[in-house]
């Protein structure tokens, strides 16, 4: 089985344009996959668990989210989706409504136009996901559903309408990468570290240090240079990543817990189970257990984060 994110080929250039389509699933691009363009991804119908790089969540209709360059993402709909107002089979038409441009394309539009400022501030914070409020995803979808149909100078007014809305929203909230309010002086070498490790994540021998003296940096340097930038570790985000992509393949496979652990990139069995057990409140085992009988992953991963937030409460 593979175990990296494939690499998602867009065959038309975007530098100077953006593509707007939907489609529906399961399709070649429902998999565990990354690319250079920005992608805003809205759900249509059905529920289930999106990843986001080391983000891992319930989806529903209207689920609204934007991943930044090289930043693996999938959308895995659980058996409750399939029976949600219709009965779909094994396949569900025109789940996703998708917007995919590049970032050479954002910033050709903030050089030229003064009112895109916001846009660049917006392009910085994909850089680990961002999911939008149910208010502006209401107001998003329509428009994105007429952008696939849409031609000649209404695609791009209703572009530019669909980033404004995205801009204005409030209630926006970043996922696997919490930015802090400082900018990044190097975000290329950033979007490159994010790539190696989109790459990699799931070879045993990859560590911090390795993806140091890939940069040229000292390891205290690469370190806090990271941190800074990610709001966490690089080997929490490593982790991250690995459990997310963990729980894809005990959804999708019936393969020992042991091997799964081993195809994401643990050496142990022992350290396996204790971030997976950290990171989604159930053992392997239980977690599949609960899928299989039943019990989705949806609620399960909502339970979990419930009982998170009363933790933190608490203290």
């Amino acid at each position: 089985m593979r175990t990296k994110p494939l690499r998602e080929v867009i065959s038309m250039p975007l530098d100077r344009g953006f593509r707007a389509y939907k489609h529906g699933y399961p399709s070649d691009v429902t998999v565990w996959h990354y690319h250079p363009e920005c992608e805003l991804h809205a759900i249509s119908r059905s529920s289930g668990l999106c990843y986001v790089g080391a983000y891992s969540g319930p989806f529903v209709p209207g689920n609204l989210i934007l991943a930044g360059p090289h930043l693996p993402h999938m959308w895995v709909t659980d058996y409750s989706g399939y029976d949600e107002g219709t009965q779909f089979g094994d396949f569900i038409p025109d789940r996703d409504l998708v917007l995919q441009f590049s970032a050479e394309f954002a910033e050709h539009c903030v050089a030229m136009f003064s009112d895109c400022v916001a846009l660049g501030d917006l392009m910085r914070l994909a850089v680990g996901g961002v999911q939008f409020s149910d208010d502006t995803s209401q107001r998003v979808l329509p428009l994105m559903d007429r952008l696939t149909v849409q031609n000649g100078p209404g695609r791009l007014a209703l572009f530019f309408e669909i980033i404004d809305h995205l801009v204005a929203d409030t209630g926006k909230m970043p996922l696997s990468v919490e930015w802090r309010n400082i900018g990044c002086q190097n975000p290329k070498r950033l979007d490159g570290i994010l790539h190696r490790i989109a790459d990699l994540h799931c070879e045993q021998d990859l560590s911090c240090s390795e993806l140091a003296q890939m940069e040229n940096m000292e390891l205290s340097n690469f370190s806090r240079f990271f941190e800074r930038h990610m709001n966490c570790s690089c080997i929490e985000y490593i982790n991250r990543l690995r459990i997310s992509k963990a729980c894809q393949i005990l959804i999708e496979t019936d393969i020992r817990i042991s091997s799964v652990a081993f195809e994401v990139g643990y050496g142990t069995l022992s350290t396996f189970n204790r971030n997976f057990q950290r990171f989604t409140g159930l053992s392997p085992t239980d977690f599949r257990a609960q899928w299989r009988h039943g019990e989705t992953v949806t609620r399960i991963v909502r339970a979990h984060r419930w009982e998170e937030s009363q933790n933190a409460h608490r203290q």
